[in-house]
């Protein structure tokens, strides 16, 4: 990274930089192009439709979709599953960028978000003559769904802090808890590497409906009734992995400094508690 990066301004990457994958739920193929952009321009998508480049800005009211990913649309155009591409900008706190596609997919990578930081640190990030925004939350707000919390708390440090909790029925996830402050390093060590999580016996059903068609055992933590399928990268992968999507759904609010608490929520709570966020605090520089 940039030695002369200052985290008080706004980045973007330095260079172009594109990956070429399969996507989680269509098993299609699809480039993603990052590029960089303007101070003050945030994350921008672009779809290719019919020769043509539509433009579809990555923001809380432009979301369209929290079924099982995140998808963003306006107008004919919609891109779905940006949350861990999200969560990997937000991670390393790159502000600014365009995010090309030739489909309406981000490519999965190997399920987490460690192929996108990768991506980034390979474009490089630098700092931007613009003061960095950020969303300062001066009281609490929360969403309840039945037994499911998500709650955004004010909190005195420097970034997004997450406690999640996932409650498992059965000995397999089980239950699972961490907590982060969600910095620079601890996303890239901590965080990215989690990968999307599946239930065996919820796969047919998921397949039946167009969902999860790309997915394998190298890019999806596989729960079993008598215990994973593959390999975890972490013992609370499953936990790990809620707190990325949280991360990238959050990012859609912008820079959100606050300390959220999470139990057994998901896309759908993650959105509403975004546009809440941004409804009790105004930027602050």
């Amino acid at each position: 990274m940039d030695k002369n990066l200052d985290g008080k301004f706004e980045r973007t990457i330095r260079e172009q930089v594109f990956f070429r994958g399969s996507c989680l739920h269509s098993g299609r193929k699809a480039t993603l192009t990052l590029s960089p952009a303007p101070a003050g321009s945030g994350v921008i998508f672009l779809r290719r439709d019919g020769g043509e480049l539509r433009e579809l800005p990555a923001r809380v009211e432009n979301i369209v979709d929290g079924a099982r990913a995140t998808t963003l649309g306006r107008g004919h155009v919609q891109v779905r599953t940006v949350e861990h591409l999200m969560a990997a900008l937000r991670g390393l706190s790159v502000d600014n960028v365009i995010c090309e596609l030739d489909s309406d997919e981000v490519p999965m990578g190997d399920g987490s978000a460690a192929v996108f930081v990768d991506l980034i640190r390979r474009a490089g990030i630098i700092s931007q003559d613009c003061p960095a925004k950020e969303y300062i939350l001066r009281h609490p707000v929360w969403v309840r769904k039945g037994s499911r919390y998500l709650v955004a708390l004010p909190y005195d440090g420097q970034c997004l802090k997450v406690t999640y909790c996932f409650v498992g029925d059965d000995p397999c996830p089980g239950t699972q808890q961490v907590e982060f402050d969600i910095n620079e390093d601890i996303f890239i060590r901590e965080v990215a590497p989690a990968r999307t999580v599946a239930f065996e016996q919820e796969i047919a059903s998921l397949r039946s409906l167009g969902l999860g068609l790309g997915g394998d055992l190298d890019t999806v933590l596989v729960a079993g009734k008598d215990g994973y399928l593959n390999e975890p990268r972490y013992p609370d992968e499953v936990a790990r992995h809620k707190v990325l999507d949280l991360v990238g759904d959050l990012a859609l609010a912008g820079r959100v400094v606050a300390h959220v608490i999470g139990i057994g929520s998901g896309h759908a709570m993650n959105h509403e508690l975004a546009r809440k966020i941004i409804e009790a605090c105004c930027p602050a520089l």
